[in-house]
């Protein structure tokens, strides 16, 4: 009898052991791939791609628009070589009103706003 119970007191440690300590793995995090499309990191990509394309593609001798096209050019190559990209100066560009909207006007618009959104949505979120 005492051999029965002491063999339930020990299953019964097991269990509370298992129970607090765990034996089951934990689960695993979002690779990397799955992290850059939650936060629509490829789609912003895209969207920056994008406005470099216009920019390569816009004969504009303005001196604040080649400004612009040389730091965002920069910024780019920058961003996508960091694992964790800051986007703050993307968002502050590509914000309503702000340098993207002054130099590009309305032709810019659409993209402007999907890259502000993103960027935007990133940094808040990161």
């Amino acid at each position: 009898m005492e051999i029965i119970i002491s063999m339930l007191i020990l299953l019964v440690l097991r269990l509370m052991f298992n129970s607090l300590f765990g034996n089951e793995k934990t689960k695993r995090g979002l690779s990397k791939a799955d992290y850059w499309e939650a936060f629509e990191l490829h789609a912003l990509f895209d969207d920056l791609n994008k406005v470099k394309a216009v920019l390569e593609h816009t004969d504009d001798t303005r001196i604040d628009f080649i400004a612009f096209k040389d730091e965002f050019m920069e910024e780019l190559d920058i961003l996508e070589g960091e694992n964790h990209p800051d986007f703050s100066r993307v968002s502050a560009w590509f914000a309503p009103d702000a340098d993207w909207d002054r130099l590009m006007g309305r032709r810019g618009r659409v993209s402007g706003t999907s890259v502000f959104k993103r960027a935007d949505w990133w940094k808040r979120n990161q």
